[in-house]
Parts: structure tokens; sequence; C-alpha cells
């Protein structure tokens, strides 16, 4: 691809620091692209990751890798080592200490430089986490189970989105709990909008949805799944997380905000959740 110099201020297949929330991870460049009324974007691979968490970002989250930035990352770790304790050994990444806390990193998905863990009972390890969910949910859950077995699909893309919910359940937040444990809310926060993202086409859908997914991916490749779904799909992420490696206290932390999140959904249910699901000849 050829593009002005003084427009993208990176190049394919270098090595940059890229942002994702508040953690900079080390990634490298595959393809550039100039977005309308957007400006530069990047297509970056996460380096030790697999390809599936690849994704679109925009110029103003990457960094030039180089001493003064690595600076940067390295006090960000810093810093989120001090804020948790469940960091397994002073050698470990903050960014995977991020990601236990959030519930993403799972088996499969560590960093390959990743130390093992030791098997000793002041360490992390894996646990199971039940999130109970409302009746009222629990309803909804049953009766998106029920319409996509008699092939009715939720009309997409919708409206108000994942995205639009995750925003609104922030400010929800700020006005019910305040600051109250902000920092480890945020976190976990930005690791559901960045699990859904990553995990709905592959375990967050059910067979026959598949092709009504390959067709909104063709046709809204410039958005974010969480930008063309809803509640309905993001519902389903919170019987979909089970198996975590953290610490018994991270793991109460998490289950905490998850239910808050939760109990957002619930009392706003009649605002996100549809109750007419499309009638489709799909064979």
């Amino acid at each position: 691809m050829e593009y002005e110099n003084d427009v993208f201020l990176h190049q394919i297949d270098e090595k940059i620091l890229c942002y994702h929330g508040p953690i900079i991870y080390e990634a490298k460049i595959i393809k550039a692209q100039y977005l309308k009324e957007k400006g530069p974007y990047y297509y970056v691979h996460y380096i030790g990751w697999k390809q599936t968490w690849d994704e679109w970002v925009p110029q103003c989250r990457v960094l030039k890798c180089n001493e003064e930035n690595l600076k940067i990352q390295q006090q960000i770790m810093n810093s989120l080592e001090k804020k948790n304790k469940t960091v397994d050994k002073p050698s470990e990444t903050a960014a995977t200490a991020a990601k236990k806390k959030a519930g993403v990193l799972e088996k499969g998905k560590k960093r390959k430089r990743e130390i093992s863990i030791k098997k000793t009972d002041d360490i992390v390890k894996k646990s199971k986490i039940i999130i109970d969910l409302p009746d009222a949910l629990r309803t909804f859950m049953l009766h998106d189970c029920n319409n996509i077995k008699s092939r009715m699909f939720v009309p997409l893309p919708r409206k108000p989105t994942v995205s639009d919910i995750i925003s609104d359940y922030r400010v929800w937040r700020c006005e019910k709990l305040g600051n109250k444990d902000s920092c480890n809310a945020e976190e976990i926060i930005i690791g559901v909008h960045f699990y859904f993202n990553r995990c709905l086409g592959t375990r967050l859908l059910y067979q026959l949805e598949r092709q009504q997914y390959k067709e909104m991916r063709e046709k809204f490749k410039h958005l974010d799944n969480s930008q063309i779904y809803g509640a309905e799909h993001l519902l389903r992420l919170f019987g979909n997380i089970k198996d975590v490696t953290l610490s018994q206290e991270t793991l109460n932390v998490l289950k905490e905000h998850l239910n808050d999140l939760l109990v957002f959904l619930n009392e706003h249910r009649d605002k996100y959740f549809i109750n007419e699901y499309q009638n489709t000849s799909r064979p």
C-alpha cells in the first residue's frame, strides 16, 4: 500500500508499542489504511499472542518502540504490579495480570515467554467462576435460546449496541458508587469489552447464527462486534465465563464487578433487550 509519510507515522512490518486500555503491549504493524474522517489506522499483531487478537487501531494508540516509550511501558507495569497483589512473579508482565483480572486470559492465549505458574496455595490458579443471573435475565437468556432454535434471530445491527451499554454503565456506576474501587472496575470493564469483541464469533454464537455473523462482518468491516451486537449477545458472555486463572481474592473482585454490571442490565432490561426476534428462512 502506498501512503504519504507525513500522514502515517509508522511503517508496515515495524515493531511498535500499542495501547489497549491503560496497558501498553509490544506489537507489529501488519497493514495500514487511511479511513475518511478518522485518519490513519493500523492492523496490528500483538507479539506473543494468537492472531485472533489482531485488530485495527487508530494512530493515537501506537507508539514508537524506543527507549523513552519502553520506560513508559515499564512504569505502567510497575504501577499495576503495586496495585495488584495477584501478580504471580516480578518477572510476569503487568499486561498478563490485567488480562487475568479481566477474566480474559484463557488456556492457549498466554504469552509464549510467560513463566509457568507454580502449583502453590499462594499462587494464582484455575478457578471456576459462578455468576448468578437475576431471574428476569435468566428468562431473557432462555427466551434467546428458544428463539434461535426456532430460527428466529436477533435483528442486526442492534441499537443500543454493546458499546452503548458499556458507556451507559460507566455513567451509572459513577452515579451509584462514585469512585469506589474505580480502578479495578475500569480494568474489568475494558476486559469485558475486549473479550466480547474477540470471542463473539468463536464462543458466543449458536451454529445457526454463523451465516448472519459472516454477513454482518462483511457488511460492517469498519466496526467492532460491540458496535453491531447488543444486550442479547452480551448476556451470553456471563454464561460463558467459567474457568479463569485467578487468585481467590481477585476472583471475588471480578465477581463483584460483573454482578454490578448484571444489576445494571437488569434495571434497564426494558431499554436494552428486544422481545421480537427476526423471522428467517435460512436453511
